[in-house]
């Protein structure tokens, strides 16, 4: 098992991104190899629905296919998805926790754990050996997650989240905050709307973080003519092209467009966002004339 160190600010592997931090950690308690990628943050509820989980992993993959390493708090739920897929794509992922480095939590994350660093990822806590989860370690810990990265995105979140503390964090510090957009009816659909309407970035997938980066191209697809307004590209512009002017349901647009139901899903409510397209109840959408 790969045995934890300590780290403070005078030491080379210490992350030279918490410099931005006021109150930056003078010892951090380290498990793996924190490396010297490029980083984002990926976190959500801990309560994640099926719609959240496809949309974490398929995010996560993404950006650790293109060598980016995927920081997260190691909760359940979002943080868990996106600890997994980044290392399912064979990529990098550090975990930053909110207890003593010693102290999986949750207990169930224990292999998890282990993996990410079997991996060459990284585990890391400000927290001294043995400290136990408590109730404001874990919005304390946020701080280090968004000073980290470069970017953070917000999957699904309610308006209580400590996903939107991070958000908080990192737009203090500077740092780009995307938000994938939901449905205005589902209630983990309230933290991230929220962080759109005020300036939050969309990501509909991954290659919208990894444009903004200066990483990656967003994916090709056919481009749409629209009246006085630049054709929507990518996911939304194949969805865009199945659209009607009558009701068509999610799934067979989806099925139309080449995508599954989550990517799918995004597009659908970035369109609506942005005028382009109306929903009906049911999960039925027609093209805004």
């Amino acid at each position: 098992m790969d045995a934890a160190r300590t780290l403070g600010p005078q030491d080379g592997q210490y992350p030279a991104a918490l410099a931005r931090l006021a109150d930056r950690p003078q010892r951090l308690r380290v498990r793996g190899d924190l490396g010297a990628r490029r980083r984002v943050a990926i976190v959500g509820t801990r309560l994640a629905d099926d719609y959240g989980a496809e949309l974490a992993r398929e995010l996560s993959a993404g950006l650790a296919r293109s060598g980016v390493t995927v920081v997260s708090g190691g909760a359940a739920g979002i943080d868990g998805v996106a600890h997994r897929a980044a290392l399912e794509a064979g990529g990098h992922t550090i975990a930053v926790f909110g207890t003593g480095i010693d102290v999986p939590y949750p207990r169930e994350h224990r292999a998890l754990f282990d993996e990410i660093v079997g991996a060459g990822g990284a585990l890391l806590t400000e927290l001294p050996d043995g400290a136990p989860p408590t109730r404001w370690s874990f919005p304390r810990r946020n701080r280090i997650v968004a000073a980290l990265t470069e970017a953070v995105v917000v999957v699904r979140a309610g308006v209580r989240s400590g996903a939107l503390i991070t958000a908080a964090f990192a737009r203090r510090m500077g740092i780009a905050v995307f938000a994938v957009p939901g449905d205005v009816r589902e209630r983990l659909s309230a933290g991230p709307n929220g962080l759109l309407r005020t300036g939050a970035r969309i990501a509909e997938g991954p290659a919208d973080v990894l444009d903004a980066l200066g990483i990656g191209a967003a994916s090709a697809s056919s481009q749409l003519e629209l009246p006085g307004a630049a054709a929507p590209a990518g996911d939304a512009g194949r969805i865009f092209a199945a659209l009607r002017g009558e009701p068509r349901h999610a799934d067979e647009l989806a099925r139309d467009a080449g995508l599954g139901p989550g990517p799918a899903m995004v597009a659908l409510l970035s369109l609506e966002l942005e005028g382009l397209c109306e929903q009906r109840p049911g999960r039925y959408f027609l093209r805004r004339s």
